[in-house]
């Protein structure tokens, strides 16, 4: 990262705190899927629609490091009913997205992932429940007169973590996923947060899916989403500040010893 790019991603911010709502969560018919991010412990869950739709979010990523999106949970309602009396020591969280016209597409949190890629059909199994998962959502903001969020009660549907047969979500999509997609509040900064990997499955056979991570086209640095302890929760390929300090402590030092050898000479 050069320092050009630095002052660049320091200046250049964009806050999605609320947005325009969308009132239901996009599933992809239109190839235009929307992201979502659920909570939960083992009584409840909480699911919003982040209104970041899918060609908006990779034109952002194109243009490294002009993007951050950030949500103020605790300003919503809903969440604070729901935390409020949360277990904190079981909340999981993860961030989704599914696009369910012609070839499957699904973006998840990760923090690890396998060398291996599940099948195709797989992959398509898994992008349906998701689809169902986000309608079951849909369905609750209607009843509940809420704009893009709701709460469910554990095992009911669009809770984010029913058993396998109840429109399965939580850490693995119903375990059809190799890998956990889930957080934790540790996951609370850049450095502790999760990446993000998109994954396409073909609209027929039985090969491997294709696993990409998101990263800046810049430079590689990944994607992450974590949520602060003020459950302001980021996504961004942008360190925070104190990454800057240690950066711009870095780039002083190496002109100081610069400066020390230029002296010697």
């Amino acid at each position: 990262m050069n320092l050009m790019k630095l002052k660049h991603i320091a200046l250049a911010a964009m806050l999605a705190a609320t947005g325009v709502a969308n009132a239901a969560i996009d599933t992809g018919a239109d190839s235009n899927g929307d992201f979502f991010f659920s909570i939960w412990d083992s009584a409840k869950s909480y699911t919003r629609d982040l209104n970041i739709q899918t060609t908006s979010f990779y034109t952002d990523v194109a243009a490294p490091g002009s993007y951050k999106y950030e949500f103020d949970l605790a300003s919503d309602a809903v969440f604070a009913g729901f935390i409020s009396t949360a277990n904190l020591s079981e909340l999981k969280w993860n961030i989704s997205m599914v696009e369910t016209q012609g070839a499957k597409t699904v973006i998840d949190t990760y923090s690890t992932l396998p060398a291996a890629r599940i099948t195709n059909d797989l992959g398509r199994t898994m992008a349906a429940g998701t689809g169902a998962f986000a309608t079951a959502v849909n369905n609750g903001m209607t009843a509940q007169g809420t704009t893009d969020s709701a709460v469910f009660a554990s095992a009911t549907p669009g809770y984010a973590n029913n058993a396998i047969g109840s429109i399965p979500f939580g850490d693995s999509h119903g375990l059809l996923l190799n890998f956990k997609n889930t957080g934790t509040v540790a996951n609370n900064s850049y450095v502790a947060g999760l990446g993000l990997v998109k994954m396409d499955f073909a609209t027929q056979g039985i090969l491997p899916g294709v696993y990409t991570p998101i990263v800046d086209p810049s430079n590689a640095s990944a994607v992450r989403a974590y949520m602060e302890g003020d459950y302001n929760l980021v996504i961004t390929a942008v360190p925070e500040p104190e990454s800057y300090a240690m950066l711009l402590a870095g780039l002083g030092l190496m002109g100081a010893i610069a400066r020390r050898r230029q002296n010697k000479a």
